[in-house]
């Protein structure tokens, strides 16, 4: 519920494939637990542009995706796309680059905030 900040008037959109437990984490227990919305999108393929159209075009007010996910985003720019409904940011995996947070926040003029897991601090 703080990380993801996510209200009963929340729509969550998550792009984790559901092989992943990011997918169950964020896309099924999470949102439902809170009472949100869960956004869902049959996308073969990532696509930056089918990315920044739809979040453009639902209401989605969350947004979590991959850090490869957010660098693939700013290197075209999204800055011409409006996301009205959209205010909260979240990733997780490998670290994000500072400039990849720096790009986000002035094409959008929103802030990522980037957490991380089990998966992330397993030690063999």
């Amino acid at each position: 519920r703080y990380w993801m900040n996510l209200t009963p008037s929340d729509i969550m959109w998550n792009t984790s494939d559901t092989g992943w437990v990011k997918a169950a984490w964020s896309s099924v227990f999470a949102p439902w637990i809170c009472g949100s919305c869960v956004f869902v999108h049959h996308m073969p393929q990532f696509t930056p542009e089918v990315i920044a159209e739809t979040l453009s075009r639902y209401p989605i007010t969350t947004f979590c995706t991959a850090p490869t996910a957010f660098r693939m985003l700013v290197q075209r720019d999204v800055s011409s796309y409006k996301f009205p409904s959209l205010k909260h940011c979240i990733t997780g995996g490998e670290a994000l680059n500072p400039e990849v947070f720096a790009k986000w926040k002035t094409q959008t003029g929103l802030e990522i905030h980037e957490g991380y897991g089990q998966t992330e601090t397993v030690r063999l």
